[in-house]
């Protein structure tokens, strides 16, 4: 039987969206300053821009509400009955942006996560009452042609590959830093560095704190030319400093500094997205040696009717070769998204090579559907499985061989309104030989149904 995974989102029916009128990921990169002469013809126009009395100075609100049902299905076998978790995921996200001027402004956002119903494995990310997601002074200084941007407090990050420092939006929690941020933006290049430490998310309320024992660092620049052609070529180094972190090899003490170089372009019909990376440090006295090389090809074979577009996702990060050598091979994604493996993010790239083509179509302007079929194989048999957190799911002994199973899927978007979003998935995962006398050995099945409505 072929298992499916089925993905709803919706956003705008018209299938183009207002100048200016746009929800970014990251709700603080927005710009509604051209509504001070615009007409309001928005429902939300008049929060988007409120005058403060004087030139340049105002607030915008912004909201976020997500509904997410889901569901996780383990098949039973000969001797184990069937595993069912049902639960309904909730999260809130309400900020305010107040500009003083040109130049400056402070940004807030209180984040809450909510889980309720069965869940036997709870993740750290599935809960946290209310805290405080983001809240930062940033202060803007134009140098001709160029513009000088300093960011300090808590807030999203992202520098370098988003492959590897991400604010996970996939999560029910999403995931913050305290910290400063400096960037040089000129007419050909983008250079960002920043300090900062990972927050901690805990269940309750306003309790979420910096982890003292995790600090990160780093520094990227990527430019745009005629050489790259609408695309943007790049590199950066990025460092990490952590009391502990736990492989298959132990838990301990790790200092790592990851190298990498990027190259994103669009050209007609092609789009490519690839990284590839390097690391070395320390952990545990022992030296480290990893890799990676991650690549996104998409080719839209054509531009009118269904436009229907190829892609091919291949990803490959190097493992632990023996745990009993102190020398450590396993890599490190740092603080990465959960779109490693298939619209599920069921693993972490560490010791994992992965390979996803891909069709989609789009029968109106608003509808997207297609199909994936993610496979997944262990780079190494000295070393496991991981989640994107680095938490080890499964130990090299536990099975034989590289093969992990595959997932294929289909894949839907649809966009119905500018605030409004739907979202659902439904997957069967195979299972591989090292799966085999593991408690997945016979598959099992996920779903889920988001709606988000945002302002």
């Amino acid at each position: 039987m072929m298992a499916v995974c089925v993905l709803v989102l919706i956003a705008d029916a018209s299938g183009q969206e207002t100048a200016g009128r746009r929800y970014m990921p990251d709700r603080s990169d927005e710009d509604w300053s051209f509504l001070k002469s615009a007409p309001k013809t928005d429902l939300w126009d008049r929060v988007k821009f409120i005058p403060l009395g004087r030139e340049d100075w105002f607030v915008t609100l912004s909201g976020e509400v997500r509904y997410r049902p889901e569901g996780f299905r383990i098949w039973s076998t000969t001797t184990r009955a069937d595993a069912v978790d049902r639960y309904l995921l909730q999260r809130y996200l309400f900020g305010a942006d107040v500009h003083v001027g040109p130049r400056a402004r402070v940004f807030g956002e209180v984040q809450s996560g909510i889980i309720n119903g069965q869940l036997r494995s709870p993740r750290p990310t599935d809960l946290n009452t209310l805290d405080l997601h983001q809240a930062f002074f940033e202060w803007r200084q134009p140098i001709g042609r160029s513009r000088l941007t300093a960011k300090a407090g808590r807030q999203e990050l992202s520098i370098g590959s988003t492959r590897l420092i991400s604010a996970s939006p996939g999560l029910n929690v999403k995931r913050s830093f305290d910290g400063v941020t400096v960037a040089l933006q000129t007419p050909s290049w983008t250079v960002v560095g920043a300090a900062a430490r990972l927050v901690g998310s805990a269940s309750g309320a306003f309790d979420d704190r910096p982890l003292r024992g995790q600090v990160f660092w780093g520094v990227a620049g990527g430019r745009r030319s005629r050489v790259v052609e609408q695309g943007e070529i790049g590199a950066y180094y990025l460092g990490v400093d952590r009391r502990e972190s736990r492989y298959a090899q132990g838990l301990g003490a790790e200092r790592r500094h990851t190298l990498g170089v990027k190259w994103m372009r669009t050209n007609g019909r092609f789009t490519i997205n690839y990284d590839a990376l390097f690391q070395a440090g320390e952990f545990r006295g022992g030296a480290i040696r990893a890799w990676a090389f991650a690549t996104e090809t998409t080719f839209r074979l054509t531009t009118t009717g269904w436009r229907p577009r190829v892609n091919l996702r291949a990803d490959i990060a190097s493992g632990d070769a023996d745990a009993s050598d102190p020398r450590l091979q396993s890599f490190n994604p740092l603080f990465p998204g959960n779109a490693y493996s298939g619209a599920v993010g069921l693993f972490g790239p560490t010791n994992l090579t992965d390979l996803t083509p891909a069709l989609t179509v789009s029968p109106t302007r608003a509808l997207i559907v297609g199909v994936e079929a993610p496979s997944y194989w262990r780079t190494s048999t000295g070393d496991g499985v991981y989640a994107t957190d680095l938490r080890l799911l499964l130990p090299p002994d536990a099975g034989q061989g590289r093969y992990v199973g595959t997932n294929p899927g289909v894949l839907v978007i649809w966009q119905a309104t500018r605030h409004c979003q739907i979202q659902a998935a439904i997957t069967r995962f195979v299972p591989g030989r090292f799966l085999d006398a593991t408690f997945v050995s016979s598959g099992f099945r996920f779903y889920s149904a988001s709606a988000v409505y945002r302002f």
